[in-house]
């Protein structure tokens, strides 16, 4: 074994620099990602698209009462509570302001069967949702407003405002 090694002393030099080489390969590669550049825009318009889609749903059956923009609800207690809101004939941009207090709470609005704002769950404290309501001849001039409260002790209110 003694005799390979001294017969062969110039393998570990070139292992050694090999390795060197490859090392400093490795450190100053970058990946040419022009190949991939195409399928990521695919792939990123295919997400936007998805963003800008509405979510299809079914509009809450129950309407408890139908009130004008520019109106305040609130309630508290346990369920849910479904208030249609007339839109009016101009359109823009529908702003709902809430505060859904200490206890959390989820909104939900829907405009032609169509969920159109959320809040993505139950939440708390004041924040707002929007939408953008085009007046079309033959579309409804109302939204609906859902209210979900698991707790009995919550309180929430709402100010739906006017398109503009």
């Amino acid at each position: 074994m003694r005799n390979f090694f001294y017969k062969n002393w110039v393998l570990y030099y070139v292992t050694f620099f090999l390795l060197i080489g490859l090392l400093i390969y490795a450190l100053l590669w970058t990946p040419d990602l022009r190949l991939y550049t195409k399928t990521i825009n695919d792939l990123n318009n295919q997400l936007q698209d998805c963003n800008n889609k509405p979510i299809k749903s079914e509009t809450p059956d129950k309407v408890d009462k139908t009130i004008n923009c520019d109106a305040t609800v609130q309630s508290g207690g346990t369920g849910e509570t479904t208030t249609q809101h007339d839109l009016g004939k101009s359109s823009g941009t529908v702003v709902i302001e809430y505060n859904m207090k200490l206890l959390p709470d989820q909104i939900d609005v829907y405009y032609d069967n169509v969920l159109v704002a959320s809040s993505n769950g139950l939440v708390s404290g004041e924040n707002s949702v929007q939408f953008k309501y085009t007046a079309v001849a033959g579309k409804p001039t109302y939204c609906i407003v859902q209210i979900s409260a698991p707790d009995d002790d919550t309180e929430w209110n709402y100010l739906l405002n006017c398109p503009q």
